[in-house]
């Protein structure tokens, strides 16, 4: 299915282990990249079940970095951010998150009783591989559009509003948009207004039989029709 065809939307459930890899504590990347500003994010597109029907099922994230576009390595380190059915129900899953939350390593911006967005330290090199193999599309920022990350978090999800809960989630719709990490990441770009154009475009493993000149079909519709919004003349 071809982008700019379907009104339904499907988003993820669960992802990697949120924290389990990190490297640096997130309030102390968070302080860094206020200071920096963010300079490139890359949005993560990876496989759920069934993905093969439609370009639009399929789990999307955020990474967010203070270094350029041209300059991320396997190494460098930026923050992981997602929306969806966080933290698990099963009683175990709950208490790992809430020993990742209370040792730094992961924050929920509403609490891990509430659940839904959520953020963390990643490598890009990790993020690539555990977020990518749809693939990924990695955006730089202009200088006249650079921002803190305290900027996003509190423009995107204010703490007042609690949009971007786990009860407020929903995967698919069939009627209007409904919360989900596709519609999330959307607002993000929205926020950070990157550049986008094709080349931004790098097709991951289950991608591979795509062409070259089709590959703006892997991106889920929601984010492609925000990214159009930010294309290069």
């Amino acid at each position: 299915m071809s982008a700019g065809n379907s009104n339904v939307f499907f988003s993820s459930s669960s992802s990697s282990s949120s924290s389990s890899s990190a490297t640096t504590k997130v309030g102390d990347l968070i302080k860094k990249i206020d200071q920096t500003k963010i300079k490139s994010c890359v949005i993560g597109i990876s496989t759920l079940k069934f993905h093969w029907l439609s370009n639009d099922i399929a789990h999307t994230a955020l990474f967010i970095s203070d270094i350029r576009r041209g300059k991320l390595a396997n190494n460098s380190e930026g923050i992981l951010i997602e929306y969806g059915n966080y933290p698990p129900d099963e009683p175990e899953g709950k208490k790992k998150e809430n020993d990742f939350a209370k040792s730094g390593d992961v924050i929920y911006r509403y609490g891990v009783e509430k659940g839904g967005l959520r953020y963390y330290t990643n490598t890009f090199g990790e993020y690539r591989n555990s977020f990518c193999d749809v693939g990924y599309i990695s955006l730089s920022v202009e200088k006249d559009e650079l921002k803190t990350f305290s900027y996003l978090i509190d423009k995107l999800a204010p703490k007042s509003e609690e949009i971007w809960i786990k009860a407020k989630y929903l995967a698919t719709c069939f009627f209007g948009k409904p919360l989900n990490c596709q519609t999330f990441v959307s607002h993000s770009i929205d926020i950070i207004k990157p550049k986008y154009e094709s080349l931004c475009i790098i097709k991951g493993t289950n991608s591979k039989n795509v062409s070259d000149d089709k590959k703006e079909s892997i991106v889920p519709n929601a984010v492609m029709t925000t990214l159009k919004k930010y294309e290069e003349d």
